[in-house]
């Protein structure tokens, strides 16, 4: 059997979301490595000879880590598509699914209707001065990932803030939406061959209660120490076979496969609200996806050599 461990180009001049994926590909080939399957890695780029290559080696399975192509974060959706086209075999979701979670107010509107909360959202755009439904909100780009453009003040408790934000916003993205900010606990929910496999909690010191990009890429910094993920989360037996509930039912709404992550937010009155969905997490034994395996005693080998068998099985 060959494997490629298949992954975007990342440059000097990328932000730091972009350099995790060097971490996912290396702990992918350890892995590899120790299960004595054959691979070998290939970057992605804009001038497509990894395709030639791909149809050379005559590859198996394709692991696809893919996060965009040229800088494009609906990329990791053409990415797969490519590979569909090619008939290799990959890992992770299909291209539906990956456009459609990147799109989060599309995947909020299909996840709220099929009966699970989410907070109420509306596009800016209908309304440029003051919010419809009242304040606080949490104003984010949509159709991006890795917590890209949000800071503190993309909470919002007035018309002015509200203002400001959205002329920040759109000097540098095309999408944005809003929702109503629920300021309780924050629970993500790791998926893997269709189990739940560990639900991580985010323990916040810092207001207003949100995962920045900071805290997410910027080690040190006073919002990466003001938020840590435990795993498990602290619940009650009835909330942690709700929120496992709701995860799978979402996971297959969205057409997700192989693994993922839910993220939900819990109000004071111990209500449960949809967040977003991420078809493609990060898997470096950095992550909070990690930290699931190791709480569900499964061992990172066990979990690539799964994916590689689960990408076989729909080939055939």
């Amino acid at each position: 059997m060959k494997v490629c461990i298949l992954y975007n180009k990342v440059r000097e001049k990328d932000k730091p979301d972009r350099y995790g994926v060097r971490e996912e590909v290396e702990a992918v080939r350890e892995s590899l490595k120790f299960l004595k399957i054959k691979s070998f890695v290939l970057e992605i780029d804009e001038d497509y000879k990894w395709i030639n290559i791909l149809k050379k080696k005559k590859v198996d399975v394709v692991i696809n880590l893919c996060e965009d192509f040229g800088g494009n974060p609906e990329g990791e959706g053409y990415i797969a598509s490519f590979l569909e086209l090619l008939k290799i075999p990959y890992t992770g979701s299909p291209p539906f699914s990956l456009f459609l979670c990147l799109d989060k107010m599309k995947a909020k509107d299909i996840v709220s209707k099929n009966g699970i909360l989410t907070p109420e959202y509306f596009l800016p755009s209908d309304f440029p001065t003051s919010s419809p439904i009242g304040y606080p909100l949490i104003i984010k780009p949509n159709k991006v990932d890795a917590s890209l453009g949000i800071s503190s003040k993309n909470v919002v408790f007035n018309e002015k803030s509200y203002k400001n934000i959205l002329r920040k916003l759109r000097k540098n993205f095309e999408f944005i939406f809003a929702e109503r900010f629920i300021d309780g606990r924050e629970f993500n929910v790791s998926i893997f061959d269709d189990k739940v496999i560990g639900i991580g909690e985010v323990i916040f010191k810092i207001k207003p209660r949100i995962v920045t990009y900071k805290a997410k890429w910027e080690k040190g910094s006073k919002e990466d120490k003001g938020t840590e993920t435990v795993c498990p989360a602290n619940l009650n037996k009835e909330d942690e076979e709700k929120i496992k509930y709701l995860s799978l039912k979402i996971f297959k709404l969205l057409n997700m496969r192989d693994y993922g992550r839910i993220d939900f937010r819990m109000d004071k009155e111990g209500k449960i609200y949809f967040l977003e969905a991420n078809p493609n997490p990060d898997i470096s034994k950095n992550s909070g996806f990690y930290k699931a395996l190791k709480y569900s005693k499964i061992s990172y080998e066990f979990f690539v050599k799964r994916l590689i068998e689960r990408a076989i099985e729909r080939s055939s």
